[in-house]
């Protein structure tokens, strides 16, 4: 066979992979009562119970139905992960070791992730395990601007709700966030609208937020964590939130130009106990972990 016949064998072969990888991006896949992990092409509609057993992509759109299940088992069939840097207050947490986040799985969204449950059937995102613990599983991460959860249950994590990049059309509303390692709702890398929330035991922060745009953090109730909102630098509006039985309200770092208006701070007692445990590394509800 000449060069020329194979040139155009090859050409043709690419442009079919080509093809079937365009197709796979554009389509939807219903998914419901299944097992999960690894990457996939193309937009997701989830539904009923769905259980994560290794880190997922999903390189499209996600949308979970009303009243879906979605349990994470404690392990990760895929063996991925990365050692989160030092920051100064997780130096020695070993849930930010590769060790950690080769062995818990993680959901990734490349696009925009919707999930809309409703009062009386929400979607919960939690543990599979029989007794579920801090950690047990990453967290959801989420890049599409125009992302939207209302009436979603997130539980048993590192670091909960976890939207990254510019998404001003993006709304978390009306979710509830608790028994997390880390932020309840983990906003430094986004500018996501974060609205009439419930999020508490948090061994960080009910929020934390750094991203520029006035932000739109209110409404939201936040209980039982070290610090209530941290602003680590950025500008954003933080109104009208309900803060009790944490060691710090809101925090505004000297880099941040956020405004703080109308909140509500009850801390913790002085000689409050409550405190954060993975296995030796312990925070407490006020100062430092150790």
């Amino acid at each position: 066979m000449d060069k020329k016949k194979v040139f155009i064998i090859f050409c043709l072969v690419l442009l079919a992979i080509l093809g079937l990888l365009v197709f796979k991006f554009l389509s939807t896949e219903k998914v419901s009562n299944a097992k999960i992990s690894g990457i996939y092409f193309g937009n997701q509609i989830w539904s009923e119970q769905i259980t994560v057993t290794g880190d997922t992509v999903i390189l499209g759109n996600l949308t979970v139905l009303p009243g879906s299940v979605v349990k994470f088992v404690v392990g990760d069939d895929r063996v991925w992960g990365d050692e989160v840097e030092k920051d100064g207050f997780n130096d020695n947490d070993p849930t930010r070791l590769k060790s950690y986040t080769t062995t818990h799985s993680s959901l990734f969204i490349f696009r925009k992730l919707t999930a809309k449950g409703t009062k009386d059937n929400k979607i919960v995102f939690t543990s599979a395990a029989d007794k579920p613990y801090l950690a047990d599983w990453e967290a959801i991460v989420f890049q599409g601007d125009g992302s939207f959860l209302d009436n979603v249950v997130v539980e048993y994590t590192r670091n909960g709700i976890n939207p990254i990049g510019k998404q001003p059309n993006s709304v978390i509303q009306n979710s509830i966030s608790r028994h997390v390692m880390w932020g309840a709702i983990s906003a430094a890398n986004s500018n996501i609208k974060i609205i009439n929330n419930y999020l508490s035991d948090a061994g960080h922060e009910g929020i934390d937020l750094k991203s520029n745009g006035n932000q739109e953090v209110s409404g939201n109730i936040i209980d039982d964590c070290h610090t209530g909102i941290a602003s680590i630098a950025g500008s954003q509006i933080i109104k009208n939130n309900t803060i009790t039985n944490c060691g710090d309200g809101v925090y505004i770092d000297p880099k941040s130009s956020a405004t703080s208006i109308g909140n509500t701070f009850l801390p913790a007692p002085a000689d409050s106990q409550r405190k954060w445990r993975y296995g030796n590394y312990v925070i407490p509800i006020s100062g430092d972990p150790k």
